[in-house]
């Protein structure tokens, strides 16, 4: 499986766009739901069905985010009782507002 992004900065233009290329599903299906969501930002080139199981497009180069996993935290017996009382709350709000 492979998964290429390429992109060339152009210091004078201010919509860069950048090139993208996989043939792992994941990322295929994420490409076609943010077309579905973003049709006037996303220009699929190929459809893996066309290109030997590889989408290849063109987006915004201002999407590139390159981020590391969260690492994970160890929480106190304190903490960990105000997360669920918080989570409470949430779920009391979220449930009242469908009602209405």
């Amino acid at each position: 499986m492979e998964t290429c992004f390429n992109y060339c900065y152009e210091r004078n233009k201010k919509d860069n766009v950048a090139w993208f290329s996989s043939d792992e599903q994941k990322w295929i299906n994420k490409i076609r739901k943010l077309k579905n969501e973003y049709p006037d930002e996303i220009q699929i080139i190929a459809e893996p069905e066309t290109n030997d199981g590889c989408i290849y497009c063109q987006l915004p180069a201002s999407w590139l985010k390159i981020q590391p996993k969260r690492k994970t935290r160890t929480m106190t017996e304190e903490e960990r009782i105000e997360a669920v009382e918080r989570l409470k709350q949430a779920r009391q709000i979220k449930s009242s507002s469908k009602l209405l």
